[in-house]
């Protein structure tokens, strides 16, 4: 994808079509390591996640779901509908969210520059066209095989192929994992077997706040703390949890990564001058409100 600087991505997935291209590719994506990945082209992402549900989820279903949001994914889901045919007696199942899916990205097309749309399904290509006559960039993610020739040969758009970035967005298997961190030494861990280097540059967002820094989501699937000192925050933080938004990004750089006597560790800096600014100005109202109620 071509890098368009300072601009936001609107990233729409249709999880049944992707269901069916990671099982065609023989692979499966990391979506903490996706998400990152449209962060190193834009400014902002907003994600959006469409799938059907049929029945009560599933406890590896809600894991997947928590993961989702963790990561910054709006989920969009329905139960999927059973549809008999009176003639013959045929039962077929319907769960398509394609029409949520056309009717999010129009009614918040206002909010991105680029649509970005993970599926193959020719079927949006009324959507596509009408986007690209508001004038968005439009990027389309699929793999070879699975994508309908319609869109690979709309004028106009970019189509991307998973596996040609495979190796930025795989899902590695986390005993894959531990297997090389055990096979290196602590020294050279780092860099390799999913762990980062130091100065290394991701965007990650909130999974838990506490009083001493805030754990988040990181494409390396290991225990990531951006401590509070690390803030770039003058003003004193009295509570960190009342500063902090769910919906919050950071943009961070690895500090110090810690292979040893253990599950591995990072410890991250945040670097968006934009965000400290935004905390600093949090801390001060806050530090302003509590001392009005004194």
């Amino acid at each position: 994808m071509p890098d368009k600087g300072n601009r936001k991505a609107g990233v729409f997935i249709d999880g049944a079509n992707l269901f069916f291209t990671q099982r065609h590719m023989g692979w499966q994506i990391d979506f903490s390591r996706l998400i990152a990945f449209f962060m190193q082209c834009f400014d902002s992402v907003e994600a959006r996640y469409y799938v059907p549900e049929s029945g009560a989820l599933s406890q590896e279903q809600v894991a997947f779901n928590r993961m989702l949001e963790a990561n910054g994914y709006t989920i969009t889901s329905k139960p999927v509908k059973k549809i008999v045919n009176k003639e013959t007696g045929e039962v077929v199942m319907k769960g398509n969210l394609d029409v949520e899916l056309v009717v999010d990205a129009l009614t918040t097309a206002s909010r991105y520059d680029s649509f970005i749309l993970v599926s193959g399904d020719s079927d949006f290509l009324p959507l596509i066209r009408a986007l690209r006559s508001r004038g968005k960039d439009i990027q389309v993610y699929s793999t070879r095989g699975l994508s309908a020739w319609e869109l690979v040969a709309e004028p106009g758009i970019g189509c991307h192929d998973f596996s040609d970035i495979r190796s930025k967005i795989e899902l590695i298997a986390s005993h894959e994992v531990q297997q090389s961190a055990h096979a290196e030494s602590p020294e050279s861990v780092s860099g390799q077997a999913g762990l980062p280097t130091k100065g290394e540059i991701f965007t990650g967002s909130i999974i838990s706040v506490k009083s001493y820094g805030i754990f988040l989501s990181n494409p390396y699937h290991v225990k990531c703390l951006l401590p509070l000192s690390f803030l770039g925050v003058e003003t004193r933080i009295s509570s960190l949890p009342s500063i902090v938004r769910s919906t919050d990004l950071f943009r961070v750089a690895v500090f110090d990564v810690d292979a040893e006597g253990g599950p591995p560790r990072i410890t991250v800096k945040l670097i968006d001058r934009q965000m400290s600014g935004v905390l600093e100005e949090r801390a001060f109202r806050f530090l302003q409100k509590n001392s009005a109620k004194n």
